[in-house]
C-alpha cells in the first residue's frame, strides 16, 4: 500500500532548527550543561490542552511533545488506561522546548511529568540529574524490542533515562533514471561513490552526485557515524572525548573536501529550495537520506516523483552494513514528578507497544520506529511511497536501523551545534576547507568543554 503522510512538516522543523541555532548563544546557559552536580525538582505544569478519554479520578500527567501524531497516541493511551490521564502540551520543538524545560527544572516548578527529548540532547539532562531512572520501574523489560542503537542512547550503565521512540537510519536514496541515463551503477563503497560522482560530472559539469551541507550538524555527524569516524566519546560523568583531528575523522574530512573542491557534490543548505530544485532537476542524482526523509522530500519535488530507489549506504569497507543515525526522539520522565510510576508506564507503552506503533507509524505521525517487531514486520517493509514508485524503501531502512554505529553524545551538544554553524560556514563559502574547519572546531569545543569543568580527552 502507499504510505501517505503529513510528516513532511518534520523536515521543515529540522530546517528551522538549523537556522535557529545562530540565535541560541544567549540561551546555552539555560540548558543543563554548565552545572555538573545540579539537582532538580519539578511537577506537572497546568494543562493547556484538554485530554479526552480520561477516567474519573485518574492520575493526571503532563506531557510535552511536538511531533505530528503524538496527540493520537495520547488519546489511545487514555482510552485504554483509564487510571491515568495524559495531557499533551506543545512547548516548542527541539531546542525551544529544552530551554523551557531547563528553566522550569531550575525554577523548581512548571516542568512536565514527561518530555520529548532527542537522543543527542539526553546527556545534557542526565548529567544534572534531571531525569528519572526508568529501570527502577521495569521499563527495561522491553529492551529486546528496541533497536540496539536506540537503547544505547537512552542508557548509562544500568540506568535508563528515557524510552526510545523513533530513529533516522541513513540510506542512499538515488534517482534510478539519472543513474541509468548516465551509465552509473549503485556504489557500494565510498570509493565507488567518488568514482560515480566523477563519471557523472564528466558527462555534465552542471551535475553533482549529491548534496553535502557543511553547516548542518546532525547530518554531518550521522555521516561520520557511518564512516566509523564519530568524534565524541562519553559514558557519563565529567570526562568527554572530543576528536575531530584523528585519522578516521580527517580521512572523512579529506574525502568530502575532495568532492567539494572538484564540484562533484553541491553544498546547498539542507531543506532549502535550492536543495529541492537540485534533486528535482537532476542536478543531484542522489540523496544521503534518513528514513524520515523521503516522505518530506516527495512534498517538495514534482518532476522526479516515482524515480527514487533506496539502497544501502556506501561503506568504508566492501561488504559492510553500517549506517548512521540522523534524528530520533525519546520520552523521558522528568525528575521531581509526583507520579513517576504512572509516567514510566506511559512512556513504556508509547515507545514499546504494538498499539502505540500502529499510530506512530501511521499516515499522520509517520515516525520511523526503533521498535524491532515493526522493523521486522513484512507489511511495514512492503509499504511504498509516491516518490519511490513500486519499490519499498522501508526494506532498506529497516535493515539499516539494526546496523547503526552507536554514537556517544556528550552533554554539550547545544553549545556544539551553535558553534558548528559559524565555524563551518567558511566551507560552504569556499574560504576554508573541511579539514581546516575540523581543526578549528576541535580547538573551540575543547576550550568550551574545559571551561564548563569537564576533563577532555582528544584521542
Amino acid at each position: 500500500m502507499t504510505h501517505h503522510s503529513t510528516v513532511g512538516s518534520t523536515e521543515k522543523v529540522r530546517a528551522r532548527r538549523r537556522g535557529s541555532r545562530k540565535l541560541l548563544a544567549v540561551a546555552i546557559a539555560a540548558i543543563a550543561i554548565a552545572a555538573l552536580g545540579a539537582c532538580s525538582t519539578g511537577g506537572a505544569a497546568p494543562a493547556k490542552t484538554v485530554a479526552h478519554g480520561c477516567g474519573h479520578g485518574a492520575t493526571n500527567l503532563t506531557f510535552w511533545g511536538w511531533p505530528a501524531g503524538y496527540n493520537l497516541a495520547v488519546s489511545e493511551f487514555n482510552k485504554t488506561h483509564p487510571d491515568t490521564c495524559v495531557k499533551l502540551e506543545n512547548a516548542g520543538a527541539s531546542t525551544a522546548e529544552y530551554v523551557k524545560l531547563s528553566d522550569a527544572i531550575k525554577a523548581g516548578s512548571g516542568a512536565p511529568d514527561v518530555a520529548t527529548i532527542e537522543y543527542f540532547e539526553l546527556p545534557s539532562f542526565e548529567i544534572t540529574h534531571s531525569l528519572v531512572d526508568l529501570s527502577k520501574y521495569g521499563v527495561s523489560s522491553v529492551k529486546t524490542n528496541e533497536a540496539p542503537v536506540a537503547w544505547s542512547q537512552v542508557t548509562q550503565g544500568s540506568a535508563q533515562y528515557a524510552m526510545p521512540v523513533d530513529l533516522g537510519p541513513l540510506a542512499l536514496f538515488y534517482n534510478a533514471k539519472e543513474f541509468k541515463d548516465n551509465g552509473l551503477t549503485v556504489p557500494t563503497t565510498w570509493s565507488d561513490f567518488a568514482t560515480a560522482a566523477a563519471t557523472l560530472h564528466a558527462k555534465n559539469p552542471k551535475l553533482g552526485m549529491t548534496n553535502f551541507d557543511p553547516e548542518s550538524t546532525q547530518d554531518v555527524l550521522a555521516l561520520m557515524q557511518e564512516y566509523n569516524a564519530f568524534p565524541f566519546t562519553y559514558t557519563g560523568g565529567s570526562t568527554i572525548g572530543i576528536n575531530f583531528t584523528g585519522t578516521a575523522e580527517m580521512a572523512f574530512a579529506n574525502y568530502w573536501q575532495g568532492l567539494i573542491s572538484k564540484q562533484l557534490v553541491t553544498t546547498a543548505g539542507d531543506f532549502s529550495p535550492q536543495q529541492w530544485a537540485n534533486l528535482d532537476s537532476g542536478a543531484n542524482a542522489a540523496r544521503l537520506s534518513p528514513a524520515w526523509g523521503p516522505v518530506g522530500m516527495q512534498l517538495s519535488i514534482k518532476n522526479t516523483i516515482g524515480n527514487w530507489v533506496t539502497a544501502q549506504m556506501p561503506q568504508t569497507t566492501a561488504g559492510g552494513q553500517l549506517s548512521g543515525n540522523w534524528g530520533g526522539s525519546s520520552l523521558a520522565v522528568v525528575a521531581g514528578t509526583k507520579h513517576a510510576k504512572q509516567a514510566a508506564e506511559f512512556v513504556k507503552w508509547f515507545g514499546g507497544s504494538a498499539d502505540a506503533w500502529k499510530i506512530l507509524s501511521g499516515p499522520v505521525a509517520g515516525a520511523f520506529p526503533a521498535y524491532v517487531p515493526l522493523l521486522n514486520d513484512s507489511t511495514f517493509q512492503a509499504r511504498t511511497l509516491k516518490i519511490t514508485g513500486t519499490t519499498t524503501p522501508n526494506t532498506v531502512f529497516a535493515q539499516a536501523a539494526q546496523h547503526m554505529v552507536d554514537p556517544q553524545w556528550p552533554p554539550i551538544m547545544t553549545a556544539a551545534a551553535t558553534q558548528w554553524t559559524s565555524t563551518f560556514a567558511g566551507v560552504t563559502k569556499g574560504t576554508e576547507t573541511l579539514p581546516q574547519a575540523f581543526t578549528t572546531y576541535q580547538a573551540q569545543l575543547v576550550a568550551y568543554a574545559k571551561a564548563q569543568g569537564f576533563t577532555v580527552t582528544t584521542n
